[in-house]
């Protein structure tokens, strides 16, 4: 990687920590408290396949299909960051822009939200001796990767999904809520990366390396 491309993703690591930092302090959790979320000195999302490969595009844009409401069984408008933020995140840390073409690198996130189901409590004498689990999370992402001419053609594509469940026990607090979601959505990144990664290097061969 050339001097230029790693300025440019000291850069960009900033902007996300600044980003990042300020979702988790407005949620009230600090970066110690959220799993897969690593602090040292500012907050930034660590992937565990941290593979960046070179794009030819001279640039890079994070397009939403789809914005999560904000109202139950909805809970994303609660975690300490959004699908949206770590998918820029992803981005910006997965490819390196080569600016060896007039093509543009487009990410797209097709859907991306964690939802709440309740789950049955254990009744009478027996549940004042039992801690049930509470509720059950789960996360899913739907990702898709182009490239893009000027006239805004697709070139190449490809795209994958990913889900992860998990529970939580009675007396779960706010925050452990937040942390456990902010570690799913790393979880499902994770999983997106072992399908995802391949395509890539098949699909976009002549525009990453």
């Amino acid at each position: 990687m050339s001097n230029r491309a790693r300025s440019q993703h000291r850069a960009i690591a900033g902007l996300l920590a600044l980003t990042v930092s300020a979702s988790l302090a407005a949620a009230g959790v600090s970066a110690q408290s959220a799993p897969g979320v690593a602090a040292q000195g500012a907050t930034v999302i660590r992937f565990a396949d941290a593979t960046s490969l070179s794009t030819d595009a001279t640039s890079l844009s994070l397009y939403v299909e789809n914005r999560p409401v904000r109202e139950y069984p909805h809970v994303m408008y609660r975690a300490p960051f959004t699908y949206e933020q770590a998918a820029r995140a992803w981005a910006e840390g997965h490819f390196s822009l080569s600016g060896n073409s007039v093509n543009a690198l487009r990410v797209t996130l097709k859907d991306g939200d964690i939802t709440e189901k309740l789950l049955p409590r254990t009744r009478g004498i027996k549940g004042l001796f039992t801690k049930d689990q509470a509720a059950e999370y789960e996360a899913h992402l739907d990702l898709e990767v182009a490239i893009i001419d000027p006239n805004g053609k697709v070139l190449a594509s490809t795209d994958a999904k990913a889900w992860h469940t998990r529970t939580v026990p009675e007396g779960t607090t706010e925050e452990e809520k937040r942390a456990i979601w902010a570690d799913m959505m790393k979880t499902t990144f994770d999983n997106l990366d072992a399908e995802l990664q391949p395509r890539i290097r098949t699909s976009l061969a002549g525009y990453v390396h």
